[in-house]
């Protein structure tokens, strides 16, 4: 039989697709550092990129109910002053940019991911399974050890 031709006359709608990405991140290039404090300083940085500093600084003052300034968000945004960004101002960072790729460049050196609250279900199906398949396992090797200690 003699090989198949490929269709080149019909259009691959899925040739140029990429889904977008469940869990966003920084590119590793983009926030390369020496330290954690300075990944997550470069993660600032390129995170307000597109934005206006001192807006995003009055949404935060807003929010948090203190005084955040531009010269402050430019200190937590440079690797070089050894500005450290609290908790609760990068939430309230995330929350005036909406870029969770913060967290992630945060969370990245544990091991751990930020997932948006809509994945949840789905990762507890998939801890499911694996537990379920698990146990599957174990009840087949005890099967196993009944039938040839007979």
């Amino acid at each position: 039989m003699a090989p198949r031709r490929r269709d080149t006359a019909t259009i691959d709608l899925f040739r140029e697709y990429e889904p977008t990405p469940v869990v966003r991140r920084f590119e590793a290039e983009e926030i390369k550092a020496w330290s954690a404090a300075r990944r997550l300083a470069r993660a600032i940085a390129a995170a307000l990129d597109g934005f206006k500093r001192d807006e995003v600084a009055a949404e935060m003052s807003e929010q948090l109910g203190e005084t955040i300034s531009k010269a402050t968000l430019d200190a937590y945004a440079s690797p070089e002053k050894p500005h450290a960004i609290p908790a609760h101002r990068l939430a309230a960072l995330y929350s005036a940019t909406g870029d969770e790729r913060l967290f992630n460049a945060l969370l990245n050196d544990l091991g751990l991911i930020a997932v948006p609250t809509k994945y949840e279900a789905l990762l507890k199906r998939e801890r499911a399974r694996e537990m379920k398949e698990k146990l599957e396992r174990e009840e087949q090797a005890a099967d196993a050890q009944w039938r040839a200690s007979r």
